[in-house]
C-alpha cells in the first residue's frame, strides 16, 4: 500500500471514531453494566481528585434483566463401557473415569467387533448427552450414532487400545 493511501486510511478511521464519540443520541451517563443483582452499575467520570472511575449504582424504573442464553445442560445418561482391546481391564478403567465425572455405568462388558478409536455411540435424541461426555472425557476420540449390535439403553462407550490408562 502506497504511503499516501495508508495516511488516508488512517485518517479516515480516526475521522469515523470521531463520529462515533459525537453522537447526540448516545447516553451520556457513561458505561453501564449489569450487576449479579439485575441492577445497572454505572460509573461515574473521573476528577481531578479521582484518578480512576468509581462504580456508583443506579437504580433504573424498569428492572434490566440480562438474557440468558445458554441452554440447558444436556442430561446425564447411563453409560455401557465395552472393552474392544487386548487390554484386560481397560473396559473397568474406562468405567471408573465415567463414573468420576457423574455418570451412570449400566454395564461394563467385551465387545468383539473392530472399532478403530475409542468411540461413544448414542441413539437418536442422545446426541447432546454423547457431546456433553466426550467434553468431559477427552479420551473419546469419536462420537457417533450407535449401530445395530450395541446395548440399546443409554450411552455406549468402546475403549480402544489407544484409551489412555
Amino acid at each position: 500500500m502506497p504511503p499516501v493511501a495508508a495516511v488516508a486510511v488512517v485518517v479516515l478511521v480516526i475521522a469515523l471514531l470521531l463520529a462515533l464519540n459525537n453522537n447526540p443520541h448516545r447516553d451520556s451517563a457513561g458505561p453501564a453494566l449489569v450487576s449479579p443483582t439485575g441492577h445497572p452499575v454505572t460509573f461515574a467520570a473521573p476528577t481531578s481528585s479521582s484518578p480512576r472511575p468509581t462504580p456508583t449504582r443506579t437504580v433504573a424504573a424498569t428492572r434490566v434483566e440480562a438474557k440468558r442464553t445458554s441452554r440447558p445442560a444436556a442430561p446425564v445418561l447411563p453409560v455401557s463401557v465395552l472393552n474392544n482391546s487386548t487390554r484386560s481391564g481397560l473396559a473397568h478403567e474406562a468405567a471408573a473415569q465415567v463414573a468420576q465425572r457423574g455418570w451412570p455405568v449400566a454395564k461394563v462388558g467385551n465387545f468383539t467387533g473392530r472399532v478403530a478409536a475409542s468411540t461413544l455411540y448414542y441413539a437418536p435424541g442422545q446426541q447432546a448427552s454423547a457431546q456433553r461426555l466426550a467434553q468431559e472425557l477427552p479420551a473419546i476420540a469419536r462420537v457417533l450414532p450407535r449401530f445395530a449390535g450395541l446395548p440399546t439403553q443409554g450411552l455406549t462407550l468402546v475403549v480402544t487400545r489407544d484409551w489412555p490408562g
